[in-house]
């Protein structure tokens, strides 16, 4: 293992360390959404991200992202979490979506979106997943979801269309 490969592994494990003062903060966060400050982005920023996220898992039969509000997921990820290059690189990759992305059409927005670096789109992708699916709308509305599970089953007959499971 090169020494490059050894400080990546080490990075990996104390973002996980902090990932669960990152879920702490989201629930937080998701409680009072009326007081949230972002952390890595500008504060103007804010409502762009929501929509990014939103453009990137919009609402279908289920909520999308920004109704589960994994913006501030994100943001919290990108401030706690994220290395500070990768974090700089979405920053800037978001700011010239401008003022004109809140308003756009939703094609027209996906289109901006397939413009930006893939670095950024991909760190943007993966952590509105993260944030959507460990949030409680994600959790208990996309995916099937057990509030008391009687017991560990290894093998359980799936049928078609039957949602993945949460728990």
């Amino acid at each position: 293992m090169t020494r490059r490969e050894h400080l990546a592994t080490i990075s990996v494990v104390a973002a996980h360390a902090l990932f669960s003062d990152v879920l702490a903060a989201f629930a937080r966060a998701a409680a009072a959404p009326d007081v949230w400050r972002p952390e890595a982005v500008a504060p103007e920023q804010g409502p762009l991200l929501a929509e990014v996220v939103d453009t990137i898992l919009p609402a279908t039969d289920t909520p999308g992202a920004k109704a589960a509000r994994v913006h501030m997921f994100v943001d919290l990820a990108l401030a706690r979490c994220v290395p500070a290059a990768a974090r700089a690189a979405v920053v800037s990759a978001l700011r010239p979506l401008g003022a004109a992305y809140l308003t756009a059409a939703p094609d027209a927005r996906r289109a901006r979106l397939a413009q930006i670096d893939a670095a950024p789109l991909a760190l943007l992708q993966e952590l509105t997943i993260l944030g959507y699916f460990t949030s409680e709308i994600g959790a208990t509305q996309a995916l099937a979801y057990d509030a008391a599970p009687s017991g560990y089953r290894g093998c359980v007959p799936l049928v078609p269309g039957q949602k993945a499971w949460a728990t």
